[in-house]
């Protein structure tokens, strides 16, 4: 994110170049016709206008609360309460892309369908390959090492002490990498076939575009808040632990990584400000 590069920071310069990055990352998945590919396009272009313009503004004045806690102790309820604010802008998100994507989405032939769930399970053995193999030990040593990673370009390098605390709570994580795969295919299974209603090619008579945009919303939505009862209750749960975990964690921090990380922010929220003038 530190990353200077003409004057941009990488965020900024990551901003700016979404739609044509989601459009060439979505086009994988799905192989979109030379009809649907500008449809595409122009809705992801659409999409962060209304974004900058809409939730960069919330986006930034959640930076600034962040802010204010990174100097001193925090509790778990600060944590989440952050955690709860940015919720509220992945909600908003989904909401405005489930509206853009819908004619897109009702368009979806079988055969692209067939190229999403081939792409589902090529991705499926590299995420086994990157969780699944290996001892319990070299799991967790691996979890640390990419945790510490992400924490080290926010609070300056942790020490010993800072990453045992990361092992620990990746001992007693309620999360296995078993049961989250087992998810994963439980979802992709409930997403092909919430996609094949949507499919006026496969579904007659079809739904109408209203109907796909809400139905594409639910969809989208059960990735963050899932409608069994049993998911639900297990995301709460992790959700839970992990503002627990980033409290204790950034409890233990020196003032030097907590200045660093309060000034980490300010720069993100800076390159938000500006993103938001262009």
């Amino acid at each position: 994110m530190s990353v200077i590069l003409t004057g941009c920071s990488a965020v900024k310069l990551g901003y700016n170049k979404l739609p044509e990055i989601a459009s060439w990352w979505l086009d994988n998945y799905i192989d979109f016709s030379d009809t649907q590919g500008p449809q595409v396009k122009a809705a992801l272009q659409k999409l962060q206008t209304w974004h900058r313009k809409e939730e960069l503004p919330a986006i930034a004045e959640l930076l600034v609360q962040a802010q204010t806690l990174a100097p001193q102790n925090i509790t778990p309820e600060q944590a989440c309460k952050i955690w709860e604010g940015a919720q509220v802008r992945i909600e908003s998100f989904i909401q405005e892309s489930s509206r853009l994507a819908a004619p897109v989405v009702s368009q979806l032939s079988a055969k692209q369908l067939k190229h999403l769930e081939k792409e589902w399970a090529s991705r499926n053995e590299d995420w086994k390959k990157q969780w699944l193999q290996g001892t319990p030990d070299s799991r967790i040593k691996k979890r640390v090492d990419l945790a510490a990673e992400r924490f080290n370009s926010f609070y300056g390098d942790l020490n010993l002490e800072q990453r045992q605390v990361l092992k620990q709570q990746f001992l007693q994580s309620t999360w296995t990498p078993e049961a989250s795969y087992q998810l994963r295919l439980k979802r992709q299974q409930e997403q092909l076939i919430a996609l094949q209603a949507m499919s006026s090619e496969i579904t007659k008579p079809a739904m109408s575009i209203v109907q796909v945009e809400k139905s594409l919303q639910s969809l989208i939505l059960q990735s963050v808040r899932p409608k069994d009862a049993g998911d639900l209750s297990k995301q709460l749960q992790l959700e839970q632990q992990a503002c627990q975990n980033l409290a204790q964690l950034h409890n233990t921090m020196s003032p030097a990584q907590r200045l660093k990380a309060q000034r980490k922010l300010k720069d993100y929220e800076t390159d938000v400000r500006e993103l938001m003038k262009i």
